[in-house]
């Protein structure tokens, strides 16, 4: 009799075991009964005149639609179809991601007179006459440049 409750736990245990490694633990997509509340601070701010609503200057989602048009007009529009990310704003600064299919890159801008402007995008390493107008970019973003008269990598 114990030897058959050994056998019958032991294939219980098995079967349960194999049933996760090949289905895997259970997974819930999105939480059911959560209220979130934004918490961010430099909320929106509201036009009255207009109607309008301003995004706030670190709004990773303005600034990736800013940089989107801007690769469009430079590029044209058979490069709509990209995708374009924010991963780091600092300041008056932001660097991101472009993809679109058969690759991408990565970009950096600027914000000048409020607005976010395309100082630089491609592979490789920025060269130091292209990011020589923005002294006070950090350098945790770009820590290096390429100098095209010595063929050198320049630590910034």
């Amino acid at each position: 009799m114990k030897y058959l409750i050994t056998v019958l736990v032991t294939s219980v245990v098995v079967f349960l075991a194999a049933t996760v490694y090949y289905k895997g633990l259970p997974h819930f997509d999105s939480p059911v009964g959560v209220s979130v509340v934004s918490t961010e601070e430099g909320a929106p701010n509201t036009d009255s005149e207009a109607g309008k609503v301003t995004p706030p200057a670190d709004d990773k989602t303005a600034i990736a639609e800013t940089i989107k048009a801007a690769l469009i007009k430079k590029y044209g529009p058979q490069s709509a179809d990209i995708s374009v990310s924010v991963s780091e704003v600092n300041g008056e600064y932001a660097k991101g991601m472009v993809t679109e299919q058969g690759g991408g890159g990565m970009w950096f801008a600027a914000r000048l007179n409020g607005t976010w402007t395309l100082v630089w995008d491609g592979n490789g390493t920025i060269t130091c006459d292209e990011i020589s107008p923005f002294p006070d970019f950090p350098t945790s973003m770009i820590p290096e440049c390429y100098s095209t008269p010595s063929g050198q990598i320049v630590t910034r």
